[in-house]
């Protein structure tokens, strides 16, 4: 129903008259006006009917009675002294102006919130995802309240208009920022292909590939710190993946890599799991205070409400919000139990990846000390039988046999003298025979007892072979220690 009514209706004198009724919307108004019938000629009542209905300029006469009422749910829109004719068109045109009193205070707080918001954007001078999501929410209620038809058609287009002047804007001040950003992004691709060339040189030689694996460990972590484009990113990742499948392959050739690689691939995933699950967390807290922030707002114009119907528009929207906060810190609680279950993995990933550090360490040294030892026998140019004696003298020695007189005089008759008298001395000593030398061992002063004797007789021996042994214990020590590992 339009804002302006005229009816037929008698005054107090019970003169007919003609009853004209204008709601002034934004002062919640009624101004009512009166005509009497020797006036309102067929030109002048159509003038009322067909323009100034309508809201159009036209000629009318002066009436002889002007009232201004306040709008009211209980009283009447007309006087006591006043009656209409169509009693019914004066009923539904109070019903109906209540409602759009109310929609249009509804209509004034959302263009007060966008003036708000427009003034932000003007003064921030920067595009920010904020406002953009502030935007966003904003034409989202509106368009709510457009579908729920609590706002008049007018008033949905005229805040659609500001809402996409306000979106453009934001738009325009996007491009600017990505434009910054792309750039940015070029930079970083570049700055990360440098790195990646260096790394991917030293993969094909083959040389150092766990400092290698750590290097690309620390290149992923700064790779998820910085803002790439989706093109840029997807790029960068691409070649930090296949660098760490070509340095896996490689360390899987030698024993021991797969395990290794496993433990770091298990720490990277859960770190890059606790760090989306950080940005995750970040993203919701904001959430919920950008919804606390509007639960602020509903609360604070609930309070100079004035009508019902806008009381219970905003008493809906306050049980909406807080049903939405409460089911977002339901899911931020569980994000905080899952972020102190990573932790904890990660932990136990970093215990995992440092002792089995230790351990290729440690198979890198051994493997260090094989390629010495072959290096030592084959300059000896040992005989093939020498060669097979030797290597049955360090499984005796590897299985903690003790070897026969007979034995080690077979050994001795075979070999060079002065690598079996080695291997026999060393020997003797795996076996507990003698005690190992010591290069810091006091002489003993003889006893004049027999033991004593025997005993300074034993040291004696010990200091004139100690010269000998020592030349090859650290080598054959090691042949036994390397062959036990392999076995």
């Amino acid at each position: 129903m339009r804002n302006r009514i005229a009816v037929w209706g008698r005054d107090a004198q019970e003169k007919r008259v003609l009853i004209t009724i204008e709601l002034q919307v934004e002062d919640n108004i009624v101004r009512i006006h009166t005509f009497p019938e020797k006036v309102v000629t067929d030109e002048v009542y159509n003038a009322f009917m067909e323009k100034w209905r309508k809201g159009e300029e036209a000629e009318l006469p002066e009436p002889d009675r002007v009232i201004a009422r306040e709008l009211s749910v209980t009283e009447s829109l007309l006087p006591d002294d006043l009656r209409a004719e169509q009693t019914d068109m004066i009923v539904r045109a109070q019903t109906e102006w209540h409602f759009n009193v109310l929609s249009e205070k509804l209509a004034q707080s959302y263009r007060s919130e966008l003036a708000e918001m427009e003034d932000r954007i003007e003064r921030a001078g920067a595009y920010s995802s904020d406002l953009w999501n502030q935007a966003k929410a904003f034409w989202q209620k509106v368009q709510s309240q457009l579908q729920d038809k609590t706002l008049m058609r007018e008033q949905g287009n005229e805040l659609r208009k500001r809402s996409d002047a306000v979106f453009a804007k934001l738009k325009e001040l996007r491009q600017a920022v990505n434009a910054q950003y792309e750039e940015e992004s070029k930079k970083q691709k570049a700055k990360f292909a440098t790195l990646l060339e260096d790394v991917e040189k030293r993969i094909g030689e083959g040389t150092h590939l766990n400092k290698v694996f750590q290097e690309l460990r620390e290149l992923q972590r700064k790779f998820h710190g910085v803002k790439f484009t989706k093109q840029d990113r997807d790029e960068v990742y691409g070649r930090i993946d296949s660098a760490f499948k070509l340095v896996k392959e490689k360390r899987g050739q030698g024993g021991g890599a797969s395990t290794s690689t496993g433990a770091a691939a298990a720490m990277s995933r859960n770190e890059s799991r606790y760090q989306g699950l950080l940005k995750a967390m970040e993203r919701m807290q904001k959430s919920i205070a950008r919804d606390e922030e509007d639960l602020k707002f509903e609360r604070r114009r609930i309070e100079r409400t004035d009508g019902q119907l806008e009381a219970q528009i905003r008493q809906a929207k306050i049980l909406m919000i807080e049903s939405r906060v409460s089911s977002k810190n339901e899911k931020l609680a569980d994000m905080v139990k899952t972020k102190s279950m990573l932790e904890g993995r990660i932990e136990k990933d970093k215990q995992r990846a440092e002792k089995q550090a230790r351990k290729q360490a440690e198979r890198q040294a051994k493997e260090a000390a094989r390629a010495k030892i072959a290096a030592d026998m084959a300059s000896r140019n040992l005989s093939p039988e020498e060669e097979a004696k030797l290597a049955a003298a360090a499984a005796a020695i590897k299985a903690g046999k003790k070897q026969s007189k007979a034995n080690r005089k077979e050994l001795r008759d075979a070999a060079p003298s002065d690598v079996v008298a080695n291997f026999a001395a060393f020997s003797a000593v795996l076996a507990g025979e003698v005690d190992p030398p010591r290069k810091d061992k006091k002489q003993r002063t003889p006893a004049p007892s027999l033991l004593g004797q025997a005993a300074a007789k034993v040291d004696q021996a010990i200091d004139e072979v100690e010269h000998t042994v020592q030349q090859v214990v650290d080598t054959v020590k090691a042949t036994a220690q390397v062959i036990g590992e392999e076995e």
